[in-house]
């Protein structure tokens, strides 16, 4: 009888051991911030309005508010289409990307667009927008399951690489498409 006991307490530790050993991983990894392992409130696709505003003084351009929709993957991946009016058309590409965790409820959004043509104006205004790419890298903080805001920089680019007007800061606000 005693044998048996002891038996029985030796396997159960050594299960125990086991479940510990294997559960112990799986507990961690859901723990970190990566977009590849961990399921996110952020996945799917959103309705968003991005407002341009001063990185300097912090003014606020509401006239220049534009509508984008943005999908966010279970791996990592974003896709947006802006809806702005202030390109030409066909001027603009979808942007592409990623995002990232950097929070329980924070994450970074990156993605490029391509600036296909230098847009075509009347002297003696100067081109809006010149041929290059659009980047926008989103601070994300989740309000709710349906509702993100976000602070970003939206930089452009010529062809060569560098920073063209008309760069700055924007704020964003999305709900989830349903």
């Amino acid at each position: 009888m005693f044998q048996a006991t002891t038996t029985k307490r030796a396997i159960g530790l050594a299960l125990a051991i086991a479940l510990t050993t294997a559960a112990g991983p799986v507990v961690a990894n859901e723990m970190e911030f990566d977009r590849s392992r961990v399921p996110s409130a952020l996945v799917g696709t959103w309705r968003v309005t991005t407002t341009p505003y001063s990185c300097v003084t912090g003014t606020s351009f509401p006239q220049f508010a534009r509508p984008q929709l943005v999908t966010f993957g279970d791996g990592g991946t974003v896709v947006e289409g802006g809806g702005s009016p202030d390109f030409q058309p066909g001027q603009r590409s979808s942007g592409h990307g990623y995002w990232e965790r950097t929070g329980t409820q924070s994450f970074r959004a990156v993605f490029e667009a391509f600036i296909l043509f230098t847009s075509v104006v009347t002297p003696p205004a100067t081109p809006r927008y010149v041929r290059g790419m659009q980047r926008f890298d989103h601070g994300i903080e989740m309000e709710d399951a349906d509702h993100w805001s976000s602070y970003a920089s939206v930089t452009f680019f010529d062809v060569a690489g560098t920073p063209v007007p008309p760069s700055g800061c924007a704020t964003a606000v999305a709900e989830r498409m349903q």
